[in-house]
């Protein structure tokens, strides 16, 4: 499916809306659209989606499709980049360290690009540049919405963190090598 005929069978779809760029805050789904080693184009002239999950219209979901180099369509949440997870053990309680709960955030060149930026300018200055992902790690974690003192190991569940790499010739200006 190409890139357009992917957009406009999004469009199609009662729940998704185009707008105008990136909002503030927003969710994403799972990283689950991407394979480990692929990498896309951000394309120049993409259109912002929004999607309600589970009905929430209230916080939903932004993304942008891609073609990935292995020749698939997807749809790209720029928040997948900027990951955090927060390790739990097998009963679902944090993991600390030094008194801390333990953090586990997204790697790879392109996160100093973009942490505490704002994201639809971002993905403004990304255009035409090519960012390859990559899985990182696996990461036990609780369920969203599930207290520390009431988890149990049935609310124990897996959040990939990614590597996200700019790679090829086109930099985005503020590049820093």
């Amino acid at each position: 499916m190409t890139l357009e005929e992917k957009n406009r069978a999004d469009l199609a779809n009662a729940n998704v809306k185009e707008v105008a760029g990136f909002s503030k805050a927003f969710r994403t789904s799972e990283l689950n659209n991407l394979q480990s080693g692929e990498s896309f184009v951000i394309p120049e002239n993409y259109t912002v989606k929004q999607r309600a999950i589970g009905g929430n219209t209230e916080n939903p979901m932004e993304y942008i499709n891609v073609l990935t180099n292995t020749g698939r369509t997807v749809e790209f949440s720029p928040r997948s980049m900027t990951r955090v997870a927060f390790p739990v053990d097998e009963s679902g309680k944090n993991i600390r360290e030094n008194g801390r709960m333990k953090v586990v955030r997204s790697i790879g060149n392109l996160i100093p690009f973009i942490q505490g930026k704002e994201i639809d300018s971002t993905m403004k200055a990304l255009k035409g540049c090519t960012i390859q992902y990559t899985e990182a790690e696996r990461v036990k974690t609780r369920a969203f919405g599930v207290p520390e003192e009431k988890a149990t190991a049935n609310d124990v569940n897996t959040t990939i963190i990614g590597k996200w790499d700019l790679v090829g010739d086109k930099k985005p200006v503020g590049w820093v090598e």
